[in-house]
């Protein structure tokens, strides 16, 4: 930044209904026990979406938005 300035640089928040953002925060909390019982770090909410997206890259088929999206699975 110039002049040696330094801005803060603010995260969007993905606007989640609350339904959603309290299920995604039971599954983290659920993971994270899981984890520290592992020895195993804590993932970041962010983490959890990547993994959770990644898990759906496996699949044969997912049903988002009222259809069903055929991908062949094995992160195909």
């Amino acid at each position: 930044m110039s002049g040696g300035q330094t801005r803060r640089l603010r995260r969007k928040r993905m606007k989640l209904a609350p339904e959603t953002r309290e299920i995604l925060r039971q599954y983290k909390a659920l993971i994270n026990a899981r984890r520290r019982d592992a020895g195993q770090r804590e993932l970041t909410t962010a983490q959890v979406m990547d993994e959770i997206c990644e898990y759906m890259t496996c699949q044969c088929a997912v049903y988002i938005g009222g259809h069903f999206i055929l991908q062949g699975g094995k992160g195909q």
